[in-house]
Order: C-alpha cells, then sequence, then structure tokens
C-alpha cells in the first residue's frame, strides 16, 4: 500500500487525531482573524503531547510557553507582528540551551543537573522572531554518539524510548527523533532539530516529514550540546519545504537572504542527478519513488541524468571521536557550575556509578573518544580530516561537473554532513509498511535554490 503525502491515513480512525496540522501561513490567517490565539495554540499543543504521551516526543514543557503566548497575544492585538512565527508554538532538541528553569540533558541522565546559564544563539533568534518554545524534544543520547553496543534510535537514560509515530515496529532512527516525531503526531507543526551525520535526513525519512540541513555554518553552533564543531547544525523539520523555510530563516544571521522568499518563482531548466550505488540495486520500491520523482521534477521542466557512484556512505568514527572529546569538554567548560559534570572523563565515570540507569546499553563511543587525544591541531587528526573531506567532497565536485543543482536518491548519504552541503528530506510515503523518501543533496552554500527546487517538486505532489 502506498499513501500519498501529506501521510496523516494512519491517523484516521483514531480518536487522538490531531486537527491541527496546518501551514504557517494557515495559522497565521487564522490568528489574524481571532479564529484562535497563541494561548489557545499551545494549550491545543499540550493537550496533543498529553493524548500522544505514550511516544515520548517531548522532554519537557517549558513553564515560559503560556507567558511567552500571552504577550504575543497582546503584540498581535496592538498591530505588533515580529516575522512569520509569530505566536506559533514549536519544539527544540534537548541538545540545545534554553534558559527557562528546565533542564538541558541531551536525554542522559549525567546531564539531568544541566540548567542552562545562557541560551543558544538560536533560541535569541526564534524568540525575537516571536516564536513560542512550547518546550523540548527528546532524543537519542548525546545524539546518538553514546555506544556501539545495538542502542536504539531515540533511546536515553534521562527520558528513555521515543516511539516511531504510527508503528511502534519501525524503528524511528536518530537523533533528532523527538522533533520528528512531535512534528508528525501533530503535537506542533514546526521543530528543530540537528545533525552531525543524518540526524535530521533520518528521522524524518522514517517519520514520514521534511526536514532541512542547512549549509554547514549557516546556522549558529553556540549553546548546542556538541558532537563535531566540523559538522554539527541545527535545522528545521515541519510538513512542507515552505514551512521548513520560514523556520531556517528565523534561525540563521539575518544578513542572509530570505530562504522563504519568492519559492513559487519559477526556476530555469535544471538538471537533477540521481544516483545509484555500485553494486546496490534498488528494490521495486525504491525503483517506483525514484520513476515518480523523475516525473514531477519534468513536470516543473527539470532533466534528470543518472549517476553511479561506489558507496552511499564513508565511515568517519576516527575524526568524530576525537572531536566529541574536544567539543564536549569545551561546552562543558562553557556551562561549568551550571552541571557537576566538567569533562567527558566525569560523564564516564557517573554513568559507572548509575550503570543500572545509564549503562543499560553500554558507553563504547564515549570511551572510545576519551582515549583520542582530543587535539584537533595534532597531525594525525588533521590528516584523517583533510582525507575525509576529499572523499566526501564527491557530490559537490559531481554537481559542479555535470551542472547540476542538485543530486538525489531514496536513502540519506554521508558525503553531505561530512563536506557540509545542504539537503532536504521530501517524504515519498509508505510502501508495504516501510516508509520511503527522496533526498535532495544541494551545492554548498546554494541553500535558496535547493529549498525553491523541493518546494515546487512537493507541490507537484500535491497535484
Amino acid at each position: 500500500m502506498i499513501e500519498d503525502y501529506p501521510d496523516l491515513s494512519f491517523l484516521k480512525n483514531d480518536e487522538r487525531r490531531s486537527n491541527v496540522n496546518m501551514s504557517i501561513k494557515q495559522l497565521q490567517h487564522q490568528l489574524a482573524k481571532g479564529e484562535f490565539t497563541s494561548v489557545e495554540l499551545v494549550e491545543k499543543a499540550i493537550k496533543e503531547h498529553e493524548k500522544w504521551i505514550d511516544k515520548n516526543a517531548i522532554a519537557t514543557i517549558s513553564p515560559y510557553a503560556f507567558k511567552q503566548a500571552i504577550m504575543l497575544d497582546e503584540e498581535r492585538k496592538h498591530g505588533k507582528l515580529r516575522g512569520p512565527l509569530h505566536g506559533i508554538p514549536l519544539v527544540i532538541k534537548d541538545n540545545i540551551l534554553y534558559q527557562d528553569g528546565t533542564p538541558t540533558t541531551a536525554n542522559a541522565f549525567s546531564l539531568h543537573d544541566l540548567i542552562p546559564p545562557f541560551n543558544a544563539k538560536i533560541v535569541d533568534l526564534l524568540i525575537k522572531q516571536g516564536a513560542i518554545i512550547l518546550g523540548k524534544a527528546n532524543l537519542s543520547e548525546f545524539a546518538y554518539f553514546m555506544s556501539y553496543d545495538d542502542m536504539p534510535s531515540g533511546y536515553g537514560s534521562m527520558y528513555g524510548q521515543v516511539k516511531h509515530p504510527f508503528d511502534d515496529k519501525i524503528d524511528p532512527y536518530g537523533s533528532s527523533t523527538g522533533s520528528a516525531v512531535a512534528v508528525k503526531l501533530g503535537i506542533v507543526s514546526l521543530a528543530v532539530g540537528s545533525e552531525t551525520n543524518g540526524s535530521l535526513m533520518a528521522p524524518a525519512y522514517q517519520c514520514q516529514i521534511v526536514s532541512v540541513k542547512p549549509t554547514f555554518g549557516l546556522v549558529s553552533q553556540h549553546g548546542i550540546i556538541p558532537i563535531s564543531p566540523t559538522q554539527d547544525t541545527a535545522g528545521p523539520m515541519a510538513h512542507t519545504v515552505e514551512d521548513c523555510a520560514y523556520l531556517l530563516d528565523a534561525l540563521m544571521d539575518k544578513k542572509h537572504d530570505s530562504l522563504s522568499a519568492k519559492l513559487d518563482e519559477p526556476l530555469t531548466k535544471q538538471k537533477v542527478g540521481f544516483l545509484t550505488i555500485k553494486g546496490h540495486a534498488y528494490s521495486d520500491a525504491e525503483q517506483t519513488v525514484l520513476q515518480k520523482a523523475e516525473q514531477r521534477l519534468n513536470q516543473c521542466g527539470h532533466e534528470v541524468i543518472y549517476l553511479e557512484i561506489e558507496q552511499a556512505h564513508i565511515p568517519n568514527d576516527p575524526t568524530l571521536l576525537i572531536e566529541f572529546k574536544y567539543a564536549l569538554n569545551l561546552f562543558l567548560n562553557e556551562v561549568k557550575s551550571a552541571t557537576q559534570m566538567t569533562s567527558l572523563s566525569d560523564i564516564i565515570q557517573f554513568n559507572k556509578e548509575h550503570e543500572r540507569r545509564c549503562l543499560r546499553y553500554g558507553q563504547s563511543i564515549l570511551e572510545a573518544a576519551n582515549k583520542t587525544s582530543g587535539d584537533l591541531k595534532d597531525p594525525t587528526y588533521m590528516e584523517l580530516r583533510k582525507d575525509i573531506v576529499e572523499k566526501a567532497s564527491l557530490l559537490q565536485r559531481l554537481m559542479e561537473e555535470h551542472d547540476l543543482i542538485s543530486v538525489a536518491a531514496p536513502l540519506w548519504m554521508g558525503f553531505a554532513p561530512i563536506y557540509g552541503n545542504p539537503s532536504v528530506c521530501i517524504p515519498e510515503g509508505i510502501y508495504e509498511g516501510i516508509p520511503k523518501a527522496m533526498v535532495f543533496v544541494g551545492r554548498m552554500n546554494d541553500d535558496k535554490n535547493l529549498i525553491k527546487l523541493t518546494h515546487q517538486y512537493q507541490q507537484k505532489m500535491n497535484q
């Protein structure tokens, strides 16, 4: 069975079904008409969270959410609108510092006492734009950089296991698991996740929502519990590319051009490269997805060419382990006195002392990272990083060599997060119980055209 986008049919017979899966434009239109208030949107979001409490998408509800809503309703009454997100609730991943009195834990019990001493820069930007931070979304512990020993996606020792939005047997993937599930279930229309090695693309793919991983560096890393200073980025999750664009505009420095402006302005004829993997045959479902995707792109006036690559992923643990030790120790120094944890060594020891709760799946990644130098100036690290960046430049080189606006595949690939290319996940439906999606990768710093391309592609899905 194939479910058409938008994919909410799994909820049609469930009394807990949300009726608030509206776009940002729709929400703003109804807020402007006075059909409901931001306070009522917050109330509705909390009720939806409570209805879906068994899915464990939300870590904490912010005690400031109603206060923000009241203030923003008053501003609206007096004709003041801060931006497209004014008065709209969203959730942020629980690795993003928000000084609302609740902890930011990365779903790790070792950080249960981390009450942020300051806001992440993106939190200040969201508040400035009038977004209401409903609370923090659950994630895989330490953004899925905890253990090699079969640790489930979406699991953490602080808040437990996030479940897939419509089938508990489906792996929800991580690490922005709760953010994706909260959007899919209609708890909120928007969520902020983060990605190091696929943590926006993978849960969006499995949960059948849209996500945008921006070009590396477009969004500030400040105040986000890190893995890699060379790869980490926050990014938006929503039901549509357009709504992701609105959220990404709010997350990035306003010196950049708006990504949500002129989304419907036609692109000139472009070429998109569909990637096949040497020695890997796409399944019948994936072939169907590719055929439909090519048809839609042709309808948009674009040409598709097929390109074969050697592999979809490249291992980068050797560099990530070093970067994690360096970045986490630096972060803990920045928030010192806000938590008893002062180093990665402290966290490892804490977990050993609370083994029953904290080491259900071990901490082999943490221990491996702690054995490294944690020195980004070490010649060995610098050589490893240089080599992996060269390999990860493959998609950028293909786009330049073949004059492509994007390369795409019915799976996510490791090249884009390592090299820093922007990516967009577009849900394609459920095929015999298995979620499928297309992931489009764009050229570095060409987020605007990639978002315009995928927005217009998504519009064809609804025709």
